[in-house]
C-alpha cells in the first residue's frame, strides 16, 4: 500500500515475480534501459589492468573462473566455472601451465591456444600432495566492458556525468 502511494503499480506482482523467477538479471536489464549492453573482449582494460597490478593479483574469472595471488595462489575459485568443474579450490597453489612453471603471461597464453581445444593441463599442490588438472574450456580470454547500443539514448553517461 505504501510503495502504490509513492508510483501506482501492481507492487506485489513485481516482486513476487522478482522472487519466483530467474529472470535475466536487473542490473544487465537496467544497463539495456541506459543505451549499452555488457559484451567480452579478449583485451584487458586499463583499468583491469591496473587493478591487478595495485592489488597484485591475476584474474582470469570471466574465463576459467579464477583468481590468483602474486605467487600463483588460487585466491578464489567460481562455483560451477571451468575451474571449479575440474576440483581446483581456493588455497591451491598452481605450479605449472601445460609443463612450465606458472606466469601469468602463460597462463594468458594456454587460455588464448586452448579454442583450437586441446584443453589447458595444470599441475597444483594442495598442503603436500601435487596433482596433474586437465581444464576443457575453450572460450579464450574473457574480459568485460561496456559497448553503446546504437539508436539508444545514453541515459548511463548522464547519470555518470552528475557525479564528477
Amino acid at each position: 500500500i505504501a510503495l502504490h502511494a509513492v508510483a501506482p503499480l501492481d507492487w506485489a506482482a513485481f516482486l513476487r515475480q522478482r522472487l519466483d523467477t530467474h529472470a535475466a538479471p536487473a542490473p544487465l536489464d537496467g544497463l539495456a534501459r541506459s543505451g549499452w549492453k555488457l559484451v567480452y573482449s579478449e583485451q584487458q582494460s586499463e583499468y583491469a589492468k591496473a587493478a591487478e597490478a595495485t592489488r597484485r593479483y591475476t584474474g582470469f574469472g570471466y574465463s576459467l573462473g579464477l583468481d590468483l595471488d602474486k605467487d600463483g595462489k588460487l585466491t578464489q575459485v567460481q562455483w560451477g566455472s571451468p575451474a571449479f568443474k575440474a576440483g581446483l579450490t581456493s588455497s591451491m597453489l598452481l605450479v605449472a601451465v601445460n609443463g612450465i612453471a606458472y606466469k601469468p603471461e602463460l597462463l594468458r597464453e594456454a587460455i588464448t591456444e586452448a579454442k583450437d581445444g586441446r584443453g589447458i593441463e595444470l599441475l597444483v599442490k594442495a598442503a603436500d600432495r601435487y596433482r596433474n588438472v586437465r581444464i576443457d574450456y575453450r572460450g579464450g580470454l574473457r574480459y568485460p566492458k561496456l559497448e553503446r547500443l546504437a539508436g539508444t539514448p545514453d541515459r548511463l553517461t548522464e547519470i555518470l556525468s552528475a557525479l564528477k
